[in-house]
């Protein structure tokens, strides 16, 4: 398991580089207003991807770790309905980008491009994972990001760099991603048994789907209404400071998974793995207090380096948004110990109510004071959430040492 956990690590890395890469070269190619409209197309394309992913990517992967022999026909049926999910997607983008119309409408055409290669790609590293080839995934990813370096190099080399030609770069890592998992395995899409997935694992898509709309899918869905509220300049700033605090979160996201089995472990112990989080959520709460006093501290010249003239900007958010991280990050903690002691409700209705206390702080602050007052707001949210969650740690503990 440790092994696969630090497997899980350096895929989770090069996962992420992937986005992380993309934003860095466009902000360094761009105007502010520009990347924000580009922020705006990358983060919808983000919010549909993560609908597919828990509807189908998820239960793809517990399929497969149900029956790792069936991984292949399993592989080749969640294929399938991503790919049919990407085409849809497709259409919606494209739809999207005639009515908003403007920059926006612009990138999000360009976004159109990317559902059919990257939902393709997602669903079989999740199968990957459910197979116990973690050595499949990281090699996708590998090959993602190692097309995306060369594509984008060699338009910045020949002075042609553009946010469209930046953005296609990493959408062509992504089909080679693709190609990369599914050559070796001979994966090709193929409806199999359609009726009867939906109707083994619907209701578990439909769980895993309403789940991530209550935690991920509120923040992101109310981070696209801040374009409505501030120009897209201000947007992009926040972006580029929410940005820059990103990589511990992502990193730390690749060993969670050590940390729930750890508590879980621990399940007829609640007292002793209600301890054992907190010192999970310190451990956290001083990696990212480390980190953010490092970013604070970093030369403005460096983070023009990395983010252009979009870091001029975002460098008055980035103490901000860093302490909002030091406040966030020890919440995993908190979820950890729910998701190991507690029921489905329990989790469901943390989700609920600390969400909502985050997005009304975001979009709160942004309305009465633009970037800086979203950044405050943000953090403010995230106090309210980590109450909520160890208050819900405590009931749970306190139950389950009753039961």
């Amino acid at each position: 398991m440790v092994g696969r956990a630090s497997g899980a690590v350096v895929d989770q890395v090069l996962s992420s580089g992937t986005q992380l890469l993309l934003i860095v070269l466009v902000a360094r190619q761009t105007d502010p207003t520009t990347f924000g409209a580009v922020s705006l197309a990358l983060l919808t394309s983000s919010v549909l991807l993560g609908v597919v992913r828990a509807g189908v990517g998820e239960v793809t992967l517990l399929r497969c770790r149900a029956s790792p022999s069936a991984a292949s026909s399993e592989g080749r049926r969640g294929l399938f309905l991503a790919l049919v999910a990407g085409t849809v997607a497709t259409l919606g983008l494209a739809a999207a980008s005639v009515v908003v119309g403007g920059q926006v409408g612009q990138f999000l055409l360009v976004m159109a491009l990317a559902p059919l290669l990257v939902y393709s790609q997602d669903v079989l590293r999740y199968v990957a994972y459910g197979a116990g080839r973690v050595r499949d995934a990281i090699v996708g990813d590998a090959t993602w990001l190692v097309v995306q370096v060369a594509v984008s190099g060699a338009v910045i080399a020949t002075g042609n760099a553009t946010p469209t030609r930046l953005v296609l770069a990493w959408i062509a890592g992504a089909g080679a991603g693709a190609i990369a998992l599914a050559l070796p395995r001979r994966l090709w899409p193929r409806p199999v048994a359609i009726s009867r997935w939906w109707a083994e694992d619907g209701p578990r898509a439909s769980g895993f789907l309403a789940d991530f709309l209550v935690s991920s899918g509120l923040w992101q869905g109310a981070f696209l209404l801040l374009g409505l509220l501030m120009s897209l300049e201000e947007l992009g700033a926040l972006r580029v400071a929410i940005v820059s605090v990103s990589p511990l979160g992502n990193l730390l996201a690749g060993v969670r998974a050590l940390s729930l089995a750890y508590l879980a472990g621990l399940r007829a112990h609640p007292v002793r793995a209600r301890r054992r989080a907190m010192q999970i959520a310190l451990a956290l709460a001083a990696a990212a207090a480390l980190y953010g006093a490092g970013l604070v501290l970093l030369p403005d010249a460096w983070g023009s380096q990395l983010f252009g003239e979009t870091w001029t900007e975002a460098a008055a958010l980035v103490g901000i948004v860093a302490v909002a991280e030091v406040i966030r990050l020890p919440t995993f903690a908190a979820i950890d110990l729910v998701k190991a002691l507690g029921r489905p409700v329990d989790l469901v209705r943390a989700r609920l109510t600390g969400s909502a206390g985050v997005v009304t702080g975001l979009l709160v602050g942004a309305v009465i004071a633009g970037p800086r007052g979203a950044a405050m707001g943000t953090a403010i949210g995230y106090m309210w959430n980590e109450a909520i969650w160890w208050r819900q740690g405590r009931a749970v503990g306190l139950r389950h040492a009753e039961d």
